[in-house]
């Protein structure tokens, strides 16, 4: 397949991705039909044929079709025929439950202040798990998955927008709301902070190892000379001693 085929065949998927069923890949255009290059790029290198693509795909289509089927304004993209799209609808009937992913590090605040929303205006949530994890682990590799009960946010007058057959929007959901795993099970264990060294306590230490230290006289002290070793006067009391014995050996006269 020659360079020409391979950009028409991947501006075809582009425009089945952006122009018919983003929900199937887990993305949410907005108003204007737009999605986040870069969520386009990680949806669709999740796809079996489709791992390869790259920014350079995209500028492929724009440069060497003569009628490109996508628009690109700054860091969004988008279909031209968006004719088949369906908009966010008001959900009647949602299902009874749903998911959503968030990241370990927001799960401690999400408990205490309930889910809102972050990267775009609105929650997405997914009726089938699978496709929440895949959507949790473009921004985390081991995201949490919380399940919604859905009966309990409509007890609270809180709706649901419909969008495609697998993705559901809303604009917050309480704590109350919904569950998930213990947060002492998947918070990751802290680290204690690693004790800082010292480069210069650290070169002194090498640099006086296996030597010893010095005592440096003070100015007028005495030079230590070692224990003083006491004077041996014995031979001057055997001396005498054989002198008295030698008088008093002598005869009389």
């Amino acid at each position: 397949m020659n360079r020409i085929k391979q950009i028409e065949q991947f501006a075809k998927f582009t425009t089945y991705v952006l122009g018919r069923h983003p929900d199937e890949f887990g993305l949410f255009t907005d108003d204007n039909g737009y999605v986040k290059i870069k969520e386009f790029i990680q949806a669709v290198t999740e796809t079996d044929g489709w791992r390869h693509v790259r920014n350079s795909h995209i500028n492929d289509i724009i440069l060497m079709l003569n009628d490109p089927p996508i628009e690109v304004d700054e860091k969004r993209i988008r279909a031209r025929d968006r004719s088949r799209l369906d908009p966010p609808v008001i959900c009647e009937n949602p299902p009874k439950t749903l998911y959503v992913c968030i990241s370990h590090k927001s799960y401690s605040s999400v408990l205490d202040k309930g889910i809102h929303p972050t990267a775009h205006t609105r929650i997405i949530c997914c009726k089938d798990r699978e496709l929440a994890e895949r959507i949790g682990r473009r921004r985390d590799n081991q995201p949490i998955v919380l399940t919604i009960n859905v009966q309990k946010m409509l007890d609270q007058k809180l709706s649901f927008l419909h969008t495609g057959d697998l993705l559901y929007l809303t604009d917050v959901i309480p704590t109350n709301c919904f569950t998930g795993p213990s947060l002492l099970k998947e918070m990751p264990a802290m680290k204690k902070p690693a004790k800082k060294v010292d480069p210069i306590e650290t070169y002194k230490k090498q640099a006086l190892g296996g030597t010893f230290a010095l005592k440096m006289n003070k100015p007028g002290e005495k030079k230590f000379k070692g224990k003083k070793k006491e004077k041996d006067d014995s031979w001057k009391n055997n001396k005498k001693r054989l002198r008295r014995e030698k008088i008093h050996s002598w005869p009389d006269q």
